[in-house]
């Protein structure tokens, strides 16, 4: 079963008070530009994405869906919007904690666990409310650190992870132009660029003593800076 065109399976789809109301039961599968929650959502401040809580209860009585089983959960579906040039998001005055939040998570998960692309990808999107996590994401990066090669002679993992998330924050889900991707990726190889010279993963490597903790910690940050300056009130 397709909800709306997304092609996410096994969704039932009704309406509560203008939400969409989601019957996910086993192997239901999350679409990539799906915003789901098991906790309360707060703080996007986002035109149009309404902040709701994701509750789970056992099927009711007075659920006269007949595809809903005992056991399954109800949740409601915020849909992640893809983000454009023209979005605006208030965080307040909470802009240089996140940029530090970023900064102490990217270090804090590269030390504590290794593989510098997963950490940049993981610490983004802890770090940053309108970065929904997503597994899938995770998922993908987890094998691209190091270079992805063991000579380590492509690009820095960490800025290959700041790049994945860039691009689904605000990328195209066709083959339209990635202006905006593009000139906000730039602005962080910059930074890199002026730190360690390259995005090279052994002439970063190299340059920073081989300290990856510390590469990931200001790769985030430096990500951080870029997309709330895009996207936010911070200057």
């Amino acid at each position: 079963m397709s909800c709306d065109g997304l092609g996410v399976r096994g969704w039932k789809v009704g309406k509560m008070d203008g939400i969409e109301k989601v019957n996910c039961g086993k192997g239901f599968t999350e679409s990539r530009r799906q915003f789901l929650r098991t906790g309360a959502v707060a703080g996007l401040g986002l035109s149009g994405l309404p902040v709701c809580e994701a509750i789970g209860t056992e099927n009711k009585k007075a659920e006269k869906d007949e595809s809903m089983k005992k056991g399954q959960k109800t949740i409601y579906k915020v849909e992640f919007k893809v983000l454009d040039k023209n979005d605006h998001i208030d965080i307040g005055d909470r802009g240089e904690q996140i940029i530090e939040t970023a900064y102490n998570l990217g270090y804090d998960l590269e030390k504590k666990h290794g593989g510098c692309c997963r950490c940049t990808v993981a610490a983004l999107q802890k770090a940053i409310d309108f970065i929904p996590e997503d597994k899938g994401l995770f998922r993908a990066a987890g094998c691209l650190d190091g270079g992805a090669t063991p000579k380590e002679v492509q690009n820095c993992g960490a800025f290959t992870g700041l790049g994945m998330v860039i691009g689904w924050t605000c990328g195209r889900e066709n083959f339209q132009k990635n202006k905006l991707s593009h000139n906000l990726i730039r602005k962080v190889y910059k930074r890199f660029e002026k730190e360690y010279g390259s995005v090279l993963c052994r002439d970063v490597k190299k340059k920073a003593k081989r300290d990856c903790p510390e590469v990931v910690g200001r790769a985030v940050m430096w990500t951080a800076e870029v997309l709330l300056r895009q996207f936010t009130n911070y200057k």
